[in-house]
């Protein structure tokens, strides 16, 4: 696979944070320390994500330059330690089965793609990380949702989980937190600004949003319940970016379940030029930002 390498500049110089010359390279990646705003080499950053117990990179879904940037950090975490999990948006906890089984060459990938609904792009942005765990043999976490849920709740709210029957229950969060935080102001902004009156009506904010939440506590539980019997396997999660920025959305959820778990953000943007983008204005966004150009 062709490497990414990051795009070069002296560092900024700021409280807390060292100032290096990174070498440059032409590539049109960016990296930086959320907390000061200096820039990161990308040595820097994969050893930084190497001392994290849970590594959450949170996309963009159609940028293509990002999931070639996520493949890597796969491949050179893993290479620092193999004791690694992936958990991914992409897929949904009812087809975890499946998943084990074409990981562990039991049915051929045919039957995997017919069993469990992957995503348009599935073949150019996530397959080449399904079959890198394949190859070496670790787990992948359906960490998601089933979507039909999601469904339910965005059109009842949370109350529309209660006629489902104890078979259907296994597949979603036990605790379903819409908190009145940070997150539902950015949610219901969000949102809001995407509403329009028609057929979907009946989704108000408030419900899209504890739709929002079931997405999130499913996918928190998801990570949780592995994790209570691999404690020392690094999780790789990889999630629309909405989940993870500013350590809300499935961070907070799991942090709440985890409060000891060392977890580390990186938010990538898409951005007509990452060496000239206000980074001030992407300040808290992850923990580590990567700015790369969009397309």
């Amino acid at each position: 696979m062709k490497r990414l390498f990051v795009s070069a500049a002296v560092l900024l110089v700021a409280a807390g944070c060292m100032q290096k010359q990174v070498p440059e390279t032409g590539l049109p990646v960016y990296i930086t320390d959320s907390s000061c705003q200096a820039e990161l080499s990308y040595a820097e950053m994969i050893s930084r994500l190497s001392e994290s117990d849970a590594v959450f990179v949170g996309e963009i879904h159609t940028d293509s330059l990002t999931h070639r940037l996520e493949m890597e950090i796969l491949e050179d975490l893993f290479a620092r330690s193999a004791d690694i999990a992936v958990s991914m948006e992409m897929f949904e906890r009812d087809v975890q089965e499946y998943v084990d089984q074409y990981l562990a060459g039991s049915i051929d990938e045919e039957v995997f793609l017919s069993k469990t609904r992957p995503w348009n792009n599935y073949a150019t942005a996530y397959r080449p990380l399904v079959e890198f765990a394949k190859e070496h043999r670790f787990p992948v976490i359906a960490m998601n949702v089933p979507r039909r849920y999601a469904a339910v709740v965005a059109r009842s709210g949370i109350q529309g989980l209660e006629a489902l029957n104890p078979d259907e229950k296994k597949w979603i969060a036990k605790e379903v937190k819409p908190l009145n935080d940070e997150y539902r102001k950015r949610f219901v902004s969000l949102m809001t600004g995407r509403h329009k009156p028609g057929p979907m009506a009946m989704m108000t904010p408030q419900k899209m949003y504890e739709a929002q939440c079931l997405k999130d506590d499913t996918m928190a539980e998801s990570i949780d319940s592995f994790l209570d019997e691999h404690s020392s396997t690094r999780i790789v999660s990889y999630q629309g970016a909405f989940h993870s920025d500013f350590r809300l959305g499935i961070v907070k959820k799991l942090l709440m379940l985890r409060p000891d778990l060392n977890i580390t953000v990186v938010s990538v943007v898409p951005v007509e030029d990452p060496e000239t983008v206000d980074r001030a204005e992407h300040a808290g966004r992850g923990d580590i930002i990567v700015f790369v150009k969009g397309g």
